[in-house]
């Protein structure tokens, strides 16, 4: 009898489930797995959080408010959720979920789930925090293992058997074990980027052809150049492949990667390394304040602010805020070259000084600056001008 009754309700369960529509069987699935108790407690808090932050306003006010957006923000919820779980999910794989979560232990991880995931808000946090400090001490120790004796032996029989090469001054050298183990580090390590720095890979050609290197590969910036000789490295030739750090352009801790790229073999990953104060941007204002001038035409005479380039590193101007709208502006998104100019163009607008009722004029423009040239990676703000009119 027992059986039959468990029988006639799984049958009656199949049926109504059949008998749903797609869009009502993700509803029942959201119901089901918990996303919409989570929702509604959501909706109460941030309820809760105004209600206490609005002390003079009624009770009644309050649940009325819930009311109404709980059932707006779900409605809302329901047709932002159910066409995704429609493109993710096919029919029957909702049946299924649908009877896990009906299931003794699918309510259970919807019962279980919300205080689980409570409780691991606070380790979870400290856990994060101690993940970025050990990922940032990595980094800062990086390329600082020595190699002992038999570790360089093997990278130089095994660099030579590979290459053709046989490096003669490898002890001047790092071999970059935190990085694919076996590649070579030129470290330039710390130095005050007031001049060029050069570290020579002394090789000898071991191989039975000549040897030619073209220009390396994964090469982004100009602070590393090379001068490898214009011929080909002959059989049995020593030859000095220069790397240097170009004063000029280097900047910062930079660990980085190239490909030495020989006409024989195998390319050559090499490690580069080096530690080089930032440089500061170096400029020099024409003028920071103008005075205005009465309008008589509907728009002013250009008023000009001059940017001349006085330092090494380049530069470009990424923003300008105004803090009133009567003015148009034009300036170069050029990035500008160490000596070079560039004019900041501000034309002020009677109609919108009309537009805004503002009658004593007092305009300030806030210029931001960023190192390095434009669109490119590395580049960071790290200067604003204060201009004004008035």
């Amino acid at each position: 009898m027992r059986n039959n009754l468990i029988f006639a309700f799984l049958t009656l369960f199949a049926f109504q489930l059949n008998a749903q529509s797609l869009d009502e069987k993700i509803e029942n699935l959201l119901e089901l797995d918990g996303t919409i108790s989570n929702i509604e407690t959501l909706i109460t808090q941030t309820i809760e959080y105004q209600k206490q932050s609005n002390s003079g306003i009624s009770d009644n006010y309050w649940e009325s408010l819930e009311k109404k957006v709980r059932e707006k923000s779900l409605d809302e919820l329901k047709t932002i959720v159910t066409p995704i779980y429609s493109k993710h999910y096919t029919e029957t794989e909702i049946d299924n979920l649908i009877t896990f979560f009906n299931s003794k232990t699918g309510k259970l991880i919807t019962e279980k789930q919300p205080i689980i995931l409570e409780e691991l808000n606070l380790p979870l946090m400290q856990w994060s925090q101690n993940l970025g400090s050990y990922v940032i001490e990595e980094i800062e120790n990086k390329g600082k293992k020595e190699s002992n004796p038999d570790e360089i032996e093997k990278f130089r029989i095994e660099f030579k058997s590979k290459y053709g090469l046989q490096i003669l001054n490898l002890n001047e050298l790092k071999i970059d074990q935190e990085n694919n183990i076996g590649d070579l580090l030129v470290d330039f390590g710390k130095s005050d980027g007031k001049k060029d720095l050069t570290k020579i890979i002394r090789i000898k050609n071991n191989s039975n052809k000549e040897i030619t290197f073209n220009k390396p590969t994964f090469l982004i910036d100009d602070d590393i150049s090379f001068d490898w000789g214009k011929k080909p490295i002959k059989v049995g030739e020593i030859r000095e492949l220069k790397i240097i750090l170009n004063a000029q352009h280097a900047e910062g801790g930079k660990y980085s990667f190239i490909s030495l790229n020989p006409s024989e073999g195998n390319n050559i990953p090499i490690g580069i390394k080096y530690n080089v104060p930032h440089k500061e941007l170096s400029f020099k204002v024409s003028k920071t304040k103008l005075k205005f001038i009465e309008l008589k035409q509907d728009l002013s005479a250009p008023y000009l602010f001059v940017i001349k380039n006085t330092g090494e590193k380049q530069f470009y101007i990424s923003n300008i805020e105004i803090d009133k709208k009567i003015a148009y502006l034009n300036y170069s998104k050029e990035t500008i070259e160490s000596n070079q100019e560039i004019e900041i163009r501000v034309v002020i607008s009677k109609d919108l000084m009309e537009k805004h009722k503002i009658k004593d004029l007092k305009l300030n423009l806030k210029v931001d600056l960023k190192k390095g040239e434009r669109d490119r990676f590395l580049g960071f703000a790290n200067e604003t001008i204060e201009l004004k009119i008035e």
